[in-house]
């Protein structure tokens, strides 16, 4: 059985952590192997199933991604299903959770079009000081922290970029930098491990690209809760989410709820890779 790890060009033989989830399932004797997804020779049909890995460049052509997408998943298995991934590329699901009583960050979803006026904004939201980031998007792309006193520099950030794509604007929540950011690891959807993220002295990003670091952890039971609520509002079976809390002014709120590549941290859950290829094998056809 031959299972395709959908990964990118500059990532051609995956992510480090993604290769702990190859080795897993060579060990179970699966034939897996990377396959960058703008690969024009590939015959994704002839695989047995595609997990959407390491496509961490779909920010930048999703449409293109998105029709990829359905057609590997026209003669293949993908997973996560094409419809969790289309609904999920954009932060706009943001306010989907919200509608399902999930507690999420506050989130304004600019429109691509002419620019919004920041104080406008910050009047709607309540607050002085504000995270502006594209809609779709990895790893902070065009964020910008907007301090109190920033409006002009925030504004121009809007003029720059909405005329070309959505995008979010999110009150700053001061708790990211001194309690970091908690993810939650589900897979085959059972909660399997957390870790704590914190940002770099003096930052609030706590991306490793920003001097961010990262280790095993556990949760608290409304931290857990809240996760919970956050996977189940999705309506498809999923192989694999990664739901990031950071602190709210009344406990925890949804920052992200990752369906399409995050990295899952395996290297910090003893046996995961091993649990999603299980759950992957599981899921092949006879």
């Amino acid at each position: 059985m031959t299972v395709l790890l959908a990964t990118s060009a500059a990532l051609p033989g995956l992510a480090p952590d993604d290769r702990y989830l190859l080795r897993a399932l060579r060990a179970l004797g699966v034939s897996a192997q990377p396959a960058v997804w703008e690969d024009p020779h590939l015959d994704w049909a002839a695989a047995r199933a595609c997990v959407i890995r390491s496509t961490w460049d779909y920010a930048y052509r999703r449409a293109a991604f998105l029709a990829w997408l359905r057609r590997v998943a026209s003669g293949t298995p993908v997973w996560n299903p094409p419809d969790v991934i289309d609904w999920n590329t954009h932060k706009g699901y943001l306010l989907d959770l919200a509608a399902k009583g999930v507690p999420i960050v506050p989130t304004l979803v600019l429109p691509a079009g002419p620019p919004d006026r920041l104080n406008g904004l910050l009047s709607r939201l309540g607050c002085d000081e504000v995270i502006i980031k594209a809609a779709v998007a990895q790893t902070g792309r065009y964020l910008l922290h907007v301090p109190p006193g920033g409006l002009a520099h925030g504004q121009r950030h809007l003029d720059r970029l909405q005329p070309h794509e959505d995008l979010l604007v999110q009150p700053f929540l001061p708790g990211v930098m001194t309690e970091g950011e908690t993810s939650v690891v589900y897979l085959d959807g059972a909660v399997s491990h957390v870790v704590r993220k914190r940002p770099g002295s003096g930052d609030f990003r706590v991306h490793d690209d920003y001097g961010g670091t990262l280790q095993a952890s556990t949760a608290t039971r409304e931290e857990l809760a809240v996760a919970a609520r956050a996977v189940a509002a999705v309506d498809h079976p999923l192989l694999y989410a990664r739901v990031d809390l950071v602190p709210g002014p009344e406990g925890p709120v949804v920052m992200e709820l990752e369906l399409v590549e995050p990295d899952l941290y395996f290297e910090h859950g003893a046996g995961a890779a091993e649990r999603l290829a299980r759950a992957i094998v599981g899921r092949l056809s006879p």
